[in-house]
């Protein structure tokens, strides 16, 4: 489809997405309020009890000095950014830079420069270096709430290292999404056209029954979509042309999801399958990338099943039991060939709470199995298992009238590498395909990795706490090798943050953190191994000097010590009853060697929905800013070409009915002023993105 055809069509329907926000009054004992400014979802499903953020039946149930590390996108912000996917949903939060990778790297995510995330769905923990692959599937439209917690001291969640990433780098924090579930019965349906033939629809249905104290729901929904890249070469910055191949960005994806779930008697069950199958253009990258190819992958198919189930004893007594399995198969067709990518996972986590009077008590253990019995990402024909058995204990307390919060955590972990991969141990092996075969061991048992946490929040005067966190994770890498000659050593990180966060009115909430972060040996990408196009194998050659050509491009690592000092400023707001926005700034204080080159210094993001009215019409309009300056992104980079834009998205919109069925049609731009910045070394964003949707709930 046309930007001229869809801007014609743009002017026929003018639209809205409709934004709330809503906070939730918690009661103390006595019936005394007190304020809360942490983000409740409420939508047009009604308010669901375990994403409370202090409800004991909440599995992801953070302290309450934790609200400095965390940001919680809502239903109805998710309608207001109308993102493509997970990852451009995630780019408009606060210090959030999402990337589109080149080759084998897919989809990325750095939250105040930190890289080492983990993604969580409907409690099943994803495995990391294909979860991105997997996120890029979910359709946008089942998603209830996206909580990013930022930092490494949320120990609760699920394990926190492991050697799926050379030498099991410490994790540096949690994406967690929750799907929406039937409250009534009732259904929506989605479609929406956009710049390059892109085309999605979605349909959901749901149907309760019961009655208050005894309830339970069915839901269904199936999505389809598909879109072309520009059709037009990327662009070449060292010589200003574009070069040959395209942006290799088309992608088509179908996917379902099945919930039902029932709660009464004090047990609360709920049941999710989601499948997908897709295929996806791998983009390409301009002259100083890894450059252009035209790798794509087909097919790729997701499988994600999940039960979350708790149990309420008594008023003290709760317990929480997660299991999930996910299977991802994806064949990988690159220039020289095929391989095929085969992961599964096996998740289970039980935690057991206790609520006495001012205390929290949680207790439990996790066990999670990794499998590629095919090998991945370079190490194809490698096959790849390993178990981690994790253990943990948090404690929070309130004192002095509940104005003051104490909180502390701990976790351990012990890996066992069933089969694994010992990192580049000579030159002469860093090739694929059989020569890696070399390069496995089995049954080795890492060092246990330890985690702890601290964490406090006092509340000085009404509506103001004064927060803080303490937090270290020591990971030993027991050997593992990641550049010739180079044996890993533990590696330590320690990580603190300390904020104020207030109501001044309705329109002015703001709220400063400081936050450090001190690494230890931490892994950097120094540069890569390859096979030249005259079939010989080249070692590890620094990043910034790899010719335009070669395949089998595997990272080198090294470490060094990193230091990332920062400030963080958000305000929150409405004005009045017709506008609402957020403001978030990002500044780096302090960076240094890795960190130096491949964080931006500034990043600021806002949002904004206001509703007015013209001719007795009523409309939205709502918008999200974006800037980032320049910067390398990649440590071997020659120069700054990550970064330096300043992206603006728009929307527009009424709420109508058409023969008695209620519409919301939205028309919307992203990225207008059609910047082709890069977020990494070499992928350019599409540019400009203009595009009409249609919803309707019934």
């Amino acid at each position: 489809m046309s930007q001229k055809a869809l801007l014609a069509i743009s002017v026929l329907a003018l639209t809205v997405s409709q934004v709330t926000h809503a906070k939730e009054e918690l009661k103390k004992k006595n019936d005394k309020e007190v304020q809360t400014l942490d983000e409740v979802s409420v939508s047009a499903e009604g308010v669901r009890e375990e994403l409370l953020p202090e409800s004991p039946k909440n599995p992801y149930r953070l302290p309450i000095s934790a609200a400095n590390i965390t940001q919680t996108i809502t239903r109805e912000q998710i309608q207001q950014f109308r993102p493509r996917d997970v990852f451009q949903l995630l780019d408009n939060a606060t210090g959030v830079i999402a990337s589109s990778g080149s080759r084998k790297g897919f989809n990325n995510l750095t939250i105040r420069g930190d890289s080492n995330f983990r993604y969580i769905v409907d409690g099943a923990y994803l495995q990391p270096s294909m979860a991105s692959r997997m996120m890029a599937s979910l359709p946008v439209m089942a998603i209830e709430e996206v909580k990013i917690v930022r930092g490494g001291s949320a120990l609760t969640m699920g394990p926190m290292s492991g050697s799926a990433s050379p030498g099991g780098a410490p994790v540096d924090g949690f994406v967690i999404i929750r799907t929406r579930k039937a409250t009534k019965d009732g259904g929506q349906a989605r479609v929406a056209g956009e710049s390059f033939d892109g085309v999605k629809g979605d349909l959901m249905y749901g149907k309760t029954f019961g009655n208050q104290e005894d309830k339970g729901y069915v839901q269904g929904l199936i999505s389809h979509g598909r879109t072309d890249g520009p059709g037009q070469p990327v662009d070449a910055p060292q010589s200003g042309i574009g070069i040959s191949d395209s942006f290799n960005r088309s992608s088509v994806r179908t996917g379902g999801m099945f919930k039902g779930g029932y709660e009464g008697n004090g047990l609360l069950v709920d049941l999710m399958a989601f499948k997908d199958e897709s295929s996806w253009g791998i983009p390409n990258a301009n002259v100083h990338g890894t450059g252009a190819s035209n790798w794509y992958m087909d097919p790729s198919r997701t499988e994600i099943y999940a039960v979350n189930a708790n149990y309420t004893w008594d008023d003290i007594h709760t317990t929480l039991i997660n299991a999930s399995h996910s299977t991802n198969k994806q064949h990988l067709n690159a220039g020289t060939g095929s391989v095929e990518n085969v992961n599964e996972v096996t998740h289970l986590n039980v935690r057991h709470n206790m609520d006495i009077d001012k205390t929290r008590i949680m207790l439990g253990g996790d066990y999670m199995n990794w499998r590629a019995p095919n090998g991945q990402n370079y190490y194809e024909g490698v096959p790849r298992d390993e178990d981690t058995l994790g253990w943990f204990a948090q404690v929070e307390q309130k004192l002095f009238d509940d104005k003051l919060t104490l909180d502390g955590s701990y976790r351990g972990e012990q890996i066992d590498v069933i089969k694994g991969i010992n990192y580049f141990p000579s030159p002469v092996k860093q090739v694929a395909g059989n020569a890696l075969t070399q390069l496995q061991f089995s049954n080795k048992t890492l060092p246990i990795a330890t985690m702890f946490s601290l964490g406090s929040s006092y509340e000085f005067v009404k509506g103001w706490k004064l927060v803080g966190r303490y937090g270290e994770t020591s990971v030993a890498s027991s050997g593992m090798n990641v550049t010739p000659g180079t044996t890993l050593k533990e590696q330590h990180q320690v990580k603190a943050e300390i904020g104020v966060q207030g109501q001044v009115n309705a329109w002015f909430n703001p709220s400063f953190n400081y936050f450090h972060r001190d690494a230890q040996n931490e892994l950097n990408l120094w540069g890569y191994s390859y096979t030249s196009n005259t079939n010989r194998a080249i070692g590890c050659t620094k990043a910034n000097v790899i010719p335009n050509t070669g395949t089998n491009f595997q990272s080198c690592y090294d470490q060094s010590n990193t230091v990332r000092d920062g400030i963080e400023l958000i305000s929150t707001g409405n004005i009045g009853l017709t506008t609402n926005y957020r403001f978030g700034w990002t500044s780096y204080t302090k960076l240094n060697n890795a960190a130096l080159g491949t964080t931006p210094r500034n990043q600021i993001d806002m949002s904004f929905g206001h509703r007015f009215e013209v001719l007795g019409y009523n409309f939205n309009l709502t918008g999200a800013f974006k800037y980032l300056p320049k910067y390398q992104g990649t440590q071997g980079d020659a120069q700054p070409w990550s970064g330096g834009y300043t992206r603006y998205d728009f929307g527009l919109g009424h709420d109508f009915k058409l023969a008695q069925l209620p519409l919301t049609a939205t028309v919307y731009g992203q990225n207008l002023t059609d910047e082709r910045f890069e977020t990494s070394s070499g992928v350019q964003d599409v540019g400009r993105v203009v595009g009409i949707e249609f919803i309707s709930s019934f």
